[in-house]
Order: C-alpha cells, then structure tokens, then sequence
C-alpha cells in the first residue's frame, strides 16, 4: 500500500469516526424530544432546550393543531396538551445529511401510539428536521420540524419512556467519549452521587475527580473514535433505576494516527431524578475483543460491518 494511500484511508476513516459523534448528539435531541411527550408531564425547560429562538413547527393537515413559529408559541402549545394522554415514539430509521457548517437536514422515521382522553391511535410518522450548531454548545438545536403522517397503523400501545430515557443518555454520553468535551465537566451531571464505576482492568472510580482523570486519559490516547450498539436490553430496576446491558463495537485512532478496534461488553445502572438526563450509579466493563491495532481499511471495514449489524 503506498503511503498516499493510507493517508487517504486514515483521512476518511477519521471523517466517518466525527460522523459518528455527530449522530449521537443528533440521537440524544431525537430521544430527548421523544422524552418529553412520553413523560408524565413535560418539562418546558427542558423541552424547550432543544429548540432554536426561531424554531417552527409545521404540523400535519390532519393535526387538530396549528403549526407554530417561535420557541415560545412552541410551549404554549404543548403546555395546553389535554393531561392523562400517554405516548410513545419507537425510532425506526435516521439519516443525516449535512448542508453546512453548523447545520444538518436529518430525516427521522418513527412509529407513534397513543391511548387517553384526548385519542387513540397509532401510526408511522416522518419529521423533517433542520438542526442548527452553536458552537458554544455541545447539541444542535432544531430550528424547523416538518411533520407528515405516513401510515395509520392497528398496532397496541407499547410503552417506550424508559428506551427512550435510557437511550438519550447513552447517546449523550458516547458523544462526549468519541469527542471528548475540553474537559469533564460535562459528565458532573450524568454521574450519580452513589457512582461505582468498575473499568476492565479492575480499577473502582467513585468521585467525580477520579472520573475525571480517567477521561482525561482517555483523551489524550484517543483522538477520535465510534461505538455501535449490539445486544441492548433495558429492564426497569428499583427505586426509580434502569439497568441496561449492551455490547459496543469500536474503532478509534490514537494520538499517534494509530487506527484500532475493539468491541467490550457494559452493564449500568441509572437513576432517575427528573433532571435533564438519568445519572449513571453502577458501570461495569469488561473486554471481548482486546484494543487492537489495525489498518485504516481494516477499520473502516470493522465501521462498516457493525454499522450494518
């Protein structure tokens, strides 16, 4: 292989790893925005977090509600919701596709249930969206939604509050880990006061300083990386906990231009306190497949084949 080659190869390679981090902050909005219809009653802050000051929703022709321009139209709407309805989102396709610096045209598929006073229902529904960057900000805001009704369905209604909770949060993080944030503060919010995090080589962090440190060296051996989830499943635990189990498939280039894989197996627990995300009380890693070097094409053929799965 020439050595112009393994640049071209490393240089995509290192595209397709920050595109994966992209779409786990798009993957957070989308979850979080799920989120807030499914909750029992919505958090207007946190609701209208992900929206632009402009942001304009365009509503279906069959939606007994009017389209709406401004963040705060957008919440005076939801706000007069009837109460007792219960919703739920199940995500079934995504594409990203982006037009700019700082802004993306996403396309998000999804099948929505509905049982309460207000109706019942069910149906496949299409939303168009327009995401703004503020660089400031570590998620893109939605600054126009189109909504469209593709299908009505005769499908019951399947609860989907705690993937959808549980989901926003792994997005998030992972995010943070495959492009590191400045520093750690961005994790202070997601880690729970009663923390055991038990990494593969045995070591228990429990304060936030530990936790910090670790991520810090994290980063300074890993430039840029992606995860796919595989064998996920989420069961609700005690005391307001879900406890989640999931294989990541890995690629990563180190600091040194280094490409690698690696796929490790994770067992959490998080705890719900009615914040902006869940905060993680017990993480357990171990390794199936040891941190290996590997070639940029090997890599990217690793990408491509977990992608798929």
């Amino acid at each position: 292989m020439s050595e112009n080659t393994s640049i071209t190869d490393l240089n995509r390679l290192r595209a397709t790893l920050a595109a994966s981090s992209y779409e786990h902050r798009v993957l957070t909005v989308v979850h979080r925005w799920y989120c807030g219809y499914e909750a029992p009653h919505m958090n207007l802050d946190h609701q209208g977090e992900l929206v632009t000051d402009d942001f304009t929703l365009h509503r279906p022709p069959e939606s007994d509600m009017p389209s709406v321009q401004g963040r705060q139209a957008y919440l005076d709407s939801v706000s007069a919701l009837p109460a007792g309805q219960n919703n739920a989102h199940h995500l079934r396709s995504l594409a990203i596709e982006h037009t700019g610096a700082g802004t993306a045209q996403v396309v998000v598929t999804h099948d929505f249930e509905t049982v309460g006073p207000a109706m019942t229902g069910a149906a496949r529904l299409r939303y168009d969206l327009e995401l703004r960057q503020d660089p400031g900000e570590r998620l893109p805001r939605i600054s126009t939604m189109g909504e469209q009704i593709l299908t009505y369905q005769q499908t019951p209604f399947v609860d989907a509050y705690a993937e959808n909770r549980v989901l926003a949060f792994v997005h998030y993080w992972l995010s943070l880990l495959e492009q590191p944030a400045d520093d750690a503060e961005p994790l202070r919010e997601l880690l729970d006061a009663d923390l055991t995090m038990t990494l593969s080589d045995d070591r228990v962090l429990h304060t936030f300083d530990q936790i910090a440190a670790w991520y810090t060296d994290t980063a300074r051996l890993v430039d840029t990386s992606a995860h796919h989830l595989t064998d996920l499943t989420i069961t609700s635990g005690t005391g307001g906990t879900y406890d989640l189990s999931v294989d990541f498939a890995w690629e990563g280039i180190t600091r040194e231009d280094q490409p690698m894989t690696a796929r490790t197996r994770h067992h959490w627990t998080l705890a719900e306190t009615g914040e902006r995300y869940l905060r993680l009380r017990r993480f357990a890693v171990t390794t199936l497949d040891p941190f290996t070097p590997a070639t940029a094409q090997e890599a990217l053929a690793h990408h491509d084949a977990n992608k798929a799965a």
